[in-house]
């Protein structure tokens, strides 16, 4: 049997992962089966098992595929003295890789989820086997370590228990998230603000910047940013 090379390898790895792709972007990801993926790839049903054993195989390849670039240990290292400005960068990052350029895979887990937490098994896999670096709760730990840091060393004078900020956080970034998976695949758009005028919508993909910037502002006034919680109270 010939050698198979391995840049042939990985032009049959693409063409699945590619196809995987474009079925999870035009199906909720829980109605997706091999079938569907093999009928998008046009390979043979042994071609495919060849490299994926089954769907979770694939999404956790889809998840790996591309490499980051950064690190929220070294944002955080590099910027350790400067907290406002770490915690800018830190954002700015998170901003770029969750939230602009790999959003597909969002929308996978988003609709995987609710499935996921009722099978402690599977779920654990998927933590194993993925990239620590392209799991959010990482990013989060290592921003909450370095914020108790800062806390202890008296740079930051929280208005609140620090559990209770840290999950105000989360849900700020889960909700940002939530809301643009909703916009780009479920084609809904936020009506829930209202003016004189009547209720208008907003436009995640357009006002993502703003939205994070005050995601910004908000860390830095509930752990006590003395500059901010001066303008604010003026």
């Amino acid at each position: 049997m010939p050698k198979v090379s391995k840049e042939y390898f990985e032009s049959k790895r693409k063409i699945i992962l590619d196809a995987a792709l474009k079925v999870f972007s035009k199906k909720p990801s829980y109605t997706v089966s091999m079938k569907d993926i093999i009928k998008e790839s046009k390979l043979s049903q042994g071609g495919v098992y060849k490299y994926y054993s089954n769907i979770d195989d694939i999404i956790i390849s889809l998840i790996n595929e591309n490499e980051i670039e950064v690190n929220p240990k070294d944002i955080i290292k590099d910027n350790y003295n400067n907290p406002k400005k770490a915690i800018f960068e830190f954002l700015k990052e998170y901003k770029n890789y969750f939230l602009k350029s790999h959003q597909e895979y969002g929308k996978i887990f988003f609709e995987l989820y609710p499935m996921l937490i009722n099978d402690k098994k599977r779920l654990k896999r998927y933590a194993s086997k993925t990239n620590s670096m392209k799991q959010p709760s990482n990013w989060f730990k290592e921003l909450f370590i370095y914020l108790d840091k800062k806390t202890e060393e008296n740079y930051f004078n929280p208005i609140a228990k620090l559990s209770d900020i840290y999950t105000q956080i989360i849900c700020m970034l889960s909700g940002i998230v939530e809301e643009l998976i909703l916009t780009r695949y479920y084609n809904k758009k936020v009506n829930y603000i209202i003016d004189l005028k009547g209720e208008y919508g907003i436009d995640f993909e357009t006002k993502l910047d703003d939205l994070v910037d005050i995601v910004y502002k908000t860390i830095l006034f509930l752990m006590g940013s003395e500059e901010l919680n001066k303008k604010v109270k003026n």
